[in-house]
């Protein structure tokens, strides 16, 4: 047997050994009956219904939660069932405009039903690790934790002096192409009834292009829809501290060089697969030099400390926010409370990060705006630690007091409570 013969018979044996996973893999998922029993859409339900229960359609569907899962029940296992139209609006978020196509409860149902029983345990195995996006147990602040920890390999190995490569896709979502999702479909999810849903669901977002932002099925699509290109950049590249979340990518590497060949290679490899990257939001630079990362600012320090701060962004909408709430407190229609409870997020925020001055900046601001210039210092109760149970408490009994002046008059333990939150 030549080397050609052997290196077919192995590839052969692998091609085989990966179809007999993926049949594992769906078997495991079981038949259209088993994926869409009772039991599962019933709690799906119970979950849509989660945040949402002040909308009149979400009182309606969960007191018709019995009725109403059983009917949608005996239409998927008919093959009857049909998406509904989505309702379409645009979203500001964090400065950005996004098309929203938000599908009604019902299929919100179906939807879950189908992401969580189906797409995850099927799309899961194939994507890395270091793909967190979307995903239960992971999320921006573990892909966070990730980076942190592939730019402190870099340093052990490399210095400062090791190279960091960036990039972004332009149009995830809107130009993402179906066709690709749907031969997915065909290759790993081997159930034919179970594939029509998912087909019906993928086919029924608006438009000949694109998946939609709202859908939860189109999120798992979306998440895993570059994992050929994420195993071939960890695997088959010199690239060092792969990660991924959502559009955005980051590899690391020996130097600058290296770096612009594995950008490069990623460029053709997502040309491949029809996602377009954007030219603009790409940048090769060292670890040493400051670069931001999903709206997070990373510098590693000569010493190999990392500094992290949170988006500069949200400090100017926070302040403008306290401003037109100010407003709105002179005007009685909403509380000092209200405010409160709405700037623990914010700094809940910037503490995951090193911004103390953020935080300190913040509390500031509401102190002068809502408590100094309201004459309210001696009934103000400020925030309490994180972990605290005990539930909003006084400063003086915490015996915490911040130093520093207090925007509005005075320093910032001029008040009986500290002048801080």
């Amino acid at each position: 047997m030549t080397s050609e013969e052997r290196q077919e018979a192995r590839y052969q044996r692998r091609k085989a050994k990966r179809q007999r996973n993926r049949q594992a893999r769906s078997d495991a998922v079981g038949t259209l009956d088993e994926v869409f029993s009772f039991h599962n859409m019933f709690w799906a339900g119970k979950k849509c219904c989660n945040g949402v229960r002040w909308k009149q359609s979400t009182q309606n569907f969960e007191l018709h939660l019995f009725s109403g899962t059983a009917k949608r029940r005996r239409q998927i296992l008919d093959g009857t069932w049909k998406p509904a139209k989505t309702v379409h609006f645009t979203l500001r978020e964090r400065g950005k405009v996004r098309p929203i196509d938000a599908p009604h409860i019902n299929d919100r149902q179906i939807h879950k039903v189908l992401s969580e029983r189906v797409l995850i345990p099927l799309y899961g195995p194939g994507m890395i690790y270091d793909n967190g996006a979307s995903q239960k147990g992971k999320g921006l602040q573990f892909h966070y934790k990730r980076l942190k920890k592939h730019l402190r390999s870099l340093y052990r190995r490399y210095g400062t002096a090791a190279g960091l490569a960036l990039a972004d896709y332009h149009g995830f979502f809107p130009n993402a192409n179906r066709e690709m999702i749907l031969e997915r479909h065909r290759r790993l999810i081997l159930d034919p009834r179970i594939r029509e849903i998912a087909d019906k669901v993928v086919n029924s977002a608006p438009g000949a292009i694109g998946m939609p932002l709202g859908v939860e099925p189109s999120q798992m699509e979306m998440v895993a829809l570059p994992s050929t290109i994420d195993n071939y950049m960890a695997c088959q590249t010199k690239a060092e501290g792969t990660g991924h979340y959502m559009d955005d990518y980051h590899f690391g590497a020996e130097n600058c060089d290296t770096a612009r060949e594995i950008l490069g290679t990623l460029i053709k490899l997502s040309e491949a697969e029809r996602l377009e990257v954007n030219p603009e939001k790409c940048k090769v630079a060292t670890i040493g030099q400051p670069f931001r990362f999903c709206k997070a600012k990373f510098q590693v320090l000569p010493s190999g400390r990392i500094i992290t701060h949170g988006s500069r962004d949200g400090m100017k909408r926070a302040r403008r926010k306290m401003r037109y709430f100010k407003r709105q407190v002179d005007a009685g229609t909403k509380t000092v409370r209200d405010v409160e409870l709405w700037l623990a997020g914010q700094v809940a925020y910037y503490e995951k990060f090193d911004d103390h001055g953020r935080v300190l900046h913040l509390n500031r601001i509401f102190y002068a705006m809502f408590v100094r210039s309201e004459n309210n210092v001696q009934n103000h109760q400020g925030r309490g630690h994180r972990g605290n149970d005990r539930g909003p408490q006084l400063h003086q009994a915490d015996g915490k007091r911040v130093p520093g002046p207090v925007p509005g008059g005075g320093g910032a333990g001029g008040g009986p409570h500290g002048g801080a939150l």
